[in-house]
C-alpha cells in the first residue's frame, strides 16, 4: 500500500514531470535553496518509490495527451466536420471530410511534371530549344551541326 504524498512532494513530482531539474523542482516546491540539490536527489531516490511512481505516472499521462494517433486524428476531424455542418459551414465541412480521407489514405496525390519533353516536340521546336539553351549557357553547350537524315521506313 503506497502512502499519500505531502503537498510539497506532489508539487516536486509535478515539476520534475514537467522537465525541471531536480534542484529547481525542489526549490519551486518549497524546499530551501540551501538544501534543494540534496532534497531533489533524495526525493527521486529508491528510498522514495511513491515519488518515483508519481513522476512516472504524470509523465505517462502527459505523453498520452500529447500523442497523436490516426484514430484520434480521424475522430477530431469528424467532430470538426460535424460542427461545421451544424453551423451550415459547408465549405469547412467538405474541407474537414477531405482531410479525413487524406489521413485515412483514401486519396492519392499524383503529379506529373512535363517540361519540354523531346518526344512531344516537333523537330523545329527541338532545334529552337537547343539554340536557346546554347545562348543561355554562353556557348558552354557544344554548338554542333545539325544533320538531316532521311530514313526509309520500308520493311
Amino acid at each position: 500500500m503506497s502512502k499519500k504524498l505531502t503537498p510539497k512532494q506532489e508539487k516536486f513530482a509535478q515539476n520534475v514531470a514537467k522537465g525541471m531539474k531536480k534542484k529547481d523542482a525542489a526549490i519551486k516546491a518549497g524546499y530551501s535553496e540551501k538544501n534543494a540539490a540534496r532534497a531533489g536527489t533524495m526525493l527521486t531516490s529508491e528510498s522514495n518509490p511513491e515519488i518515483q511512481e508519481r513522476i512516472h505516472k504524470l509523465q505517462t499521462v502527459a505523453a498520452d495527451k500529447a500523442s497523436l494517433s490516426l484514430g484520434n486524428h480521424l475522430v477530431d476531424l469528424k467532430e470538426i466536420r460535424n460542427g461545421a455542418m451544424r453551423n451550415g459551414a459547408w465549405s469547412a465541412a467538405v474541407t474537414a471530410e477531405v482531410a479525413r480521407g487524406k489521413a485515412a489514405g483514401l486519396y492519392v496525390n499524383r503529379s506529373e511534371l512535363t517540361v519540354n519533353k523531346v518526344d512531344s516536340m516537333t523537330k523545329d521546336q527541338v532545334l529552337s530549344r537547343m539554340k536557346e539553351l546554347y545562348h543561355q549557357s554562353d556557348g558552354v553547350l557544344p554548338f554542333g551541326k545539325i544533320i538531316d537524315i532521311d530514313i526509309d521506313e520500308k520493311p
